[in-house]
């Protein structure tokens, strides 16, 4: 099983969105994350970088 934490502009603990998260969707500027639990999370933004392998991935503000 791939689970993901998602980290919000970078990598750091004070960044952390969401832990294991197993489901993640991206629509008009728009990233919600669900964990294993069904608990989700919404942000605005879309993915920078996604380290399937490492289990991270990094959510950034759109770009104009």
């Amino acid at each position: 099983m791939c689970l993901s934490t998602v980290y919000k502009l970078e990598k750091r603990p004070e960044n952390e969105v969401l832990k294991n998260v197993m489901l993640i969707e991206c629509k008009d500027g728009v990233v919600t994350l669900t964990d294993i639990m069904g608990r989700e999370a919404v942000i605005e933004g879309e993915i920078a970088s996604a380290d399937l392998t490492g289990g991270t991935v990094v959510v950034r503000p759109k770009a104009s």
